[in-house]
């Protein structure tokens, strides 16, 4: 009796136990592996409450970690595939990429996007003129070096290190260039109300 229910807790176990995929941009996927091969894993991921067969090619994984803690690393060092990190390079870069996605804040762009777009509108009573500000603004966010939101470092010893500025800022850029866009906007459409509700009607004689 004693073995049929150690046997039962085993088996329920086993269904709850979850796998992780880290990819190579650094999501992490808690799902139940199928099988791994050097074309591609497969596991079952639930989509819209219903569990589904899933593939992913075995080059945008970097590592597989079983329910017990083995981790599997499908990422190689080989320059001639254009993988010219390390492992271990490799790791540090994903981590930068993970604190970027979580932590990474540009506040000053956004502001800075905010008040240029309402203040270029008011100012020069742009009208068709002013769609054109917030995607020159962002445009220009593209360029400048992504610098680390202080607390976003989850591990104090990836600070200074090249590899995981690197990934932070693969992450970091477009993040700042979207939200750039999106508050020049917000301010240019404040600027167009200011004009077109108190600035215009007070002038009109």
């Amino acid at each position: 009796m004693r073995f049929i229910v150690l046997l039962f807790l085993l088996c329920a176990s086993g269904l709850h136990a979850q796998d992780r995929i880290l990819l190579m941009n650094g999501q992490e996927l808690n799902v139940r592996v199928l099988g791994q091969s050097t074309l591609e894993i497969r596991f079952m991921q639930e989509v819209r409450d219903r569990q589904r067969q899933v593939a992913e090619p075995t080059e945008n994984v970097f590592s597989v970690t079983d329910s017990t803690g083995k981790e599997t690393v499908w990422y190689f060092h080989d320059p001639a595939f254009g993988n010219d990190l390390t492992v271990d390079e490799m790791r540090w870069f994903i981590k930068g990429e993970q604190d970027a996605r979580i932590g990474y804040r540009p506040t000053v762009p956004v502001l800075g996007g905010f008040l240029l777009g309402a203040g270029l509108v008011i100012g020069l009573d742009l009208e068709v003129n002013s769609l054109f500000i917030p995607p020159v603004y962002a445009g220009l966010m593209a360029w400048p070096r992504v610098h680390v939101t202080p607390g976003s470092v989850r591990d104090p010893l990836m600070e200074g290190d090249d590899h995981y500025a690197a990934g932070y800022s693969v992450v970091g850029r477009p993040k700042r260039v979207v939200r750039s866009l999106w508050s020049t906007a917000a301010g240019v459409a404040v600027g167009l109300l200011v004009r077109q509700l108190i600035i215009n009607p007070a002038q009109e004689p």
